[in-house]
């Protein structure tokens, strides 16, 4: 049996040069670049997320990762 697993992994620089992730475990199948674009912006403006490394200043990057799992039966 396999299992497809996805999700939205949103990717920003702090004011001290570093990076912090943020991850949707869920995301819709329908979205697009520029729907993730205006929500990181808006993220960033808004200054909602606290991170140990520094506040949030840019996007850097966003992805939708896939993973497949193949369960193997080793029972026998």
């Amino acid at each position: 049996m396999s299992y497809l697993n996805k999700y939205l992994r949103m990717v920003f620089k702090t004011d001290d040069d570093r990076s912090v992730s943020l991850r949707v475990s869920v995301p819709r199948d329908d979205l697009d670049a520029a729907q993730v674009k205006a929500v990181m912006d808006l993220i960033v403006a808004k200054d909602v997320i606290f991170s140990t490394v520094g506040n949030l200043v840019a996007v850097d990057s966003a992805y939708i990762v896939q993973t497949e799992t193949t369960e193997l039966d080793v029972s026998a």
